[in-house]
């Protein structure tokens, strides 16, 4: 169910001014951390299998084809993949996770935003030699992922990949060291969790201005602090329109199989909606009515899962 954490809160009231602001803090980390382009290109290579693959959107294949050369031109421009095929293929895939059902994918007029407690241990353990994401959206076609990578054993970080900057999507990178105050633990079906809390929002800020946001959960000051925040121009029919912004929290993976992995997920992953008069619901958990669990049989196994809004696998 939602968390202590979203009770008395929307996103709206976070946006004014019950939070903290770390952005200046996150973006210095960022500027100083070093990035991977293999990782950025594999990322970018992995949403194309995505868009091939996808179970619902576009249900015409004629149309898939076309929407995947389309995407694929968009991140050759952008230098986000090679002009050929690598020499080692990116076996992207999901490992287990939510797929937002088509009525409820577009079911918003001025916002929408996902909360949820990443579950990430770390290292990730097991097998795990390339990269592994922990990632979900808000619905929105322009909004962002905000996302936990693993690189093999070592390296693990927070990043915010935003869709409303083509070519320059890549907008936060901080590893773990840097979180200290945003990682913590929780107990779930009788176990304990290393979670990271995100709250990913887009919504309208005035008519034809769009703003993305995402807060992180301070533990120790009991609060959400900004973190990231864009503003662009943008309409309903372009927040709504397209393949991006389907997927809620999921496991997106990058080799063929995966065994003895620790426990990743989502916990209390809960969806508000902003109406046309500019009011946010109430915060919901993400159920099986508004989504579907796709896996890829990459080696992943259910532990448990309340449909669908609290999951964690291991392999």
């Amino acid at each position: 169910m939602p968390t202590e954490a979203l009770a008395d809160v929307n996103p709206s009231s976070v946006a004014q001014g019950q939070r903290g602001i770390a952005i200046e803090r996150f973006s210095e980390i960022t500027a100083r951390t070093p990035r991977s382009s293999d990782a950025e290109a594999a990322f970018m290579a992995s949403k194309l299998h995505l868009l091939r693959t996808h179970p619902v959107e576009p249900k015409d294949l004629g149309r898939r084809v076309e929407l995947s050369a389309r995407f694929r031109t968009r991140m050759m421009a952008a230098e986000a993949l090679p002009p050929v095929a690598p020499t080692r293929p990116v076996p992207g895939g999901v490992g287990y996770g939510a797929f937002y059902k088509d009525a409820f994918k577009t079911a918003f007029q001025t916002g929408t935003s996902i909360s949820w407690k990443i579950v990430c241990s770390t290292p990730p353990g097991g097998n795990v030699s390339d990269w592994l994401y922990l990632t979900a959206t808000n619905r929105s076609s322009l909004g962002v992922e905000a996302f936990v990578s693993y690189h093999g054993q070592n390296e693990t970080t927070f990043n915010v990949f935003d869709w409303a900057r083509p070519g320059d999507e890549w907008q936060t990178h901080i590893l773990f060291a840097d979180l200290g105050e945003y990682l913590s633990t929780e107990a779930s079906h009788g176990e304990d969790f290393q979670i990271l809390q995100v709250m990913n929002t887009t919504l309208e800020s005035s008519p034809g201005a769009w703003s993305n946001q995402v807060h992180l959960w301070n533990f120790p000051q009991s609060r959400w602090d900004l973190v990231y925040q864009f503003d662009y121009a943008a309409d309903l029919a372009k927040q709504t329109t397209g393949w991006v912004g389907s997927w809620g929290p999921i496991v997106e993976t990058f080799q063929d199989a995966y065994s003895g992995t620790s426990p990743m997920g989502a916990l209390d992953a809960s969806v508000a909606t902003r109406d046309a008069g500019g009011t946010w619901s109430n915060w919901d958990p993400l159920l099986d009515t508004q989504s579907d669990i796709r896996t890829d049989n990459k080696g992943f196994v259910l532990s448990f899962l309340d449909p669908n809004f609290t999951w964690v696998v291991t392999s």
